[in-house]
């Protein structure tokens, strides 16, 4: 019981913030910031990015967090690993607002992100967001690396969460790349220039 208090406990402070305005200290560095606001049991992973979407300033940051499943699911409790993605949009001068991006659990391994990018994957004008996460698969026969890309859309307002596009996502799954049962499989896209070659295949101009 006193576990699943702490994961409930954990999961609310990781979203309470969503959607709150969060002001950011004068000459606070990037990281400094984004570290302030890290959700519990959790750690920065991959660079911390500071750019431009669709014209608007935004941060996006990764935290690292672990986890525990059910018991019922997990009798022996061992810890996972999940990566919550964030998205910290600039509304004036250093002040935010927080929106969660994704949640993305483990696969048989834990998450990595390998890049992120923008790219034009449905009918308007403006970019979506674009996630390409890796999971190291080591299993008795299994070796090599599982890959799924992530197309968030641009609209914020009034969601918390991004809208993830999930069927242009699925066209875009990489897949296993390595060895199954000693056979060799190559994954479709591992990389984000396949990815956006892809996008440019289906008619997206950007």
């Amino acid at each position: 019981m006193r576990t699943i208090l702490i994961i409930l406990f954990s999961l609310l402070l990781s979203s309470i913030s969503y959607g709150q305005v969060i002001n950011r200290y004068d000459n606070e560095a990037t990281e400094q910031f984004v570290k302030r606001l890290q959700p519990i049991h959790s750690e920065l992973t991959s660079k911390v990015i500071e750019t431009n979407w669709n014209s608007i300033p935004v941060i996006i940051a990764f935290y690292m967090q672990t986890y525990k499943l059910p018991k019922e699911n997990d009798p022996d409790q061992d810890d996972y690993t999940r990566i919550i993605a964030r998205l910290y949009v600039q509304q004036k001068p250093n002040e935010y607002k927080n929106f969660l991006i994704d949640t993305i659990n483990s696969e048989g391994g834990d998450p990595r992100v390998e890049s992120v990018f923008f790219a034009n994957a449905d009918k308007d004008k403006a970019t979506e967001l674009v996630l390409l996460i890796s999971w190291v698969q080591r299993h008795s026969d299994i070796d090599g690396t599982l890959y799924g890309t992530f197309v968030y859309d641009d609209v914020l307002m009034p969601h918390l969460k991004l809208n993830f596009m999930k069927a242009i996502s699925k066209k875009l799954d990489g897949g296993f790349d390595g060895f199954t049962e000693g056979t060799k499989v190559t994954a479709k896209f591992k990389t984000a220039y396949s990815i956006k070659a892809e996008l440019k295949r289906l008619g997206f101009d950007k």
